[in-house]
């Protein structure tokens, strides 16, 4: 009998116990929440005091990730130039970082930054717009908007995208000629990278604090902030790449980079009419 009030009390004293901790557990979210609501609107009204708008709703809580050091891999590279060229191909390593491909459709180059262009008769008539998606789809491209003018010619471009964000200063280029898809460039991320440990980066709040700063010494024109969104910053030197977790700051008249490591801010892609993203 003794044995079974003590096996009670144990149970009542680790369910008070656990009664506890998500209270406590509760709390700190809710004030967590509360602290958050309070930055977003005293931002808000920083920002309108220097006459922009600035939506609370558009202050992300997203943690940023950490940065990536990025290896080359040959072996995806002779894969893109496979799926561009053809898969007779040859290869020759020019020095310098530089490997050279020759296949049946044309010739490509591909450089330890990253950086490769491919030049021939790619791809052509019905099968050109989906040759271009999968693609991007395959070496981790946003799929590419398609427009062509009236003679079937013209240039579009796709971001590139790792760990299924966006990445700033990495991007696909297709150029169409006469219905004729004749040249690819751009640069090829590794699929694979090592995180870098480093210090806490940025958030959105701090992105919004390093953007305004800027906008304030640059006198940038921008008068509405709509949306906050995390990415990566591509940095290259020499052969090394590496990705930084960044925010991009969305305005009314362009697209801003905030680097969650260091705070620099980058202007990226300026607004070209109503609808563009």
């Amino acid at each position: 009998m003794e044995r079974f009030r003590l096996k009670n009390i144990i149970i009542l004293i680790l369910v008070l116990l656990n009664a506890f901790l998500l209270f406590s557990l509760a709390q700190r979210r809710a004030a967590e929440r509360d602290a958050f609501h309070r930055t977003a609107e005293q931002l808000t009204a920083l920002f309108a005091q220097d006459g922009m708008t600035l939506d609370p709703g558009a202050v992300s809580r997203e943690a940023p990730p950490s940065g990536v050091a990025l290896t080359r891999d040959t072996a995806l590279e002779e894969q893109a130039a496979a799926f561009l060229l053809g898969d007779a191909l040859s290869s020759s390593d020019q020095g310098g970082g530089i490997f050279h491909y020759a296949g049946p459709a044309g010739e490509a180059l591909f450089r330890s930054s990253g950086g490769f262009e491919a030049a021939g008769a790619l791809a052509e008539g019905e099968e050109l717009e989906d040759f271009c998606r999968d693609f991007c789809k395959t070496f981790s491209y946003e799929a590419p908007e398609i427009q062509l003018n009236e003679e079937g010619g013209g240039s579009f471009t796709a971001p590139g995208v790792y760990g299924k964000l966006p990445v700033f200063n990495c991007a696909v280029t297709f150029t169409v000629e006469g219905g004729v898809l004749t040249a690819v460039s751009g640069t090829l991320l590794p699929k694979t990278g090592t995180v870098s440990p480093g210090d806490q980066p940025l958030s959105a709040a701090g992105a919004l604090v390093a953007f305004q700063r800027m906008r304030r010494e640059s006198a940038a024109v921008a008068s509405t902030v709509t949306d906050v969104q995390l990415c990566y910053e591509l940095q290259t030197a020499g052969a090394s790449m590496s990705l930084d977790p960044a925010w991009r700051v969305v305005t009314d008249t362009e697209d801003y980079f905030v680097n969650c490591l260091t705070g620099a801010v980058t202007a990226g892609a300026a607004r070209t009419g109503e609808g563009a993203a």
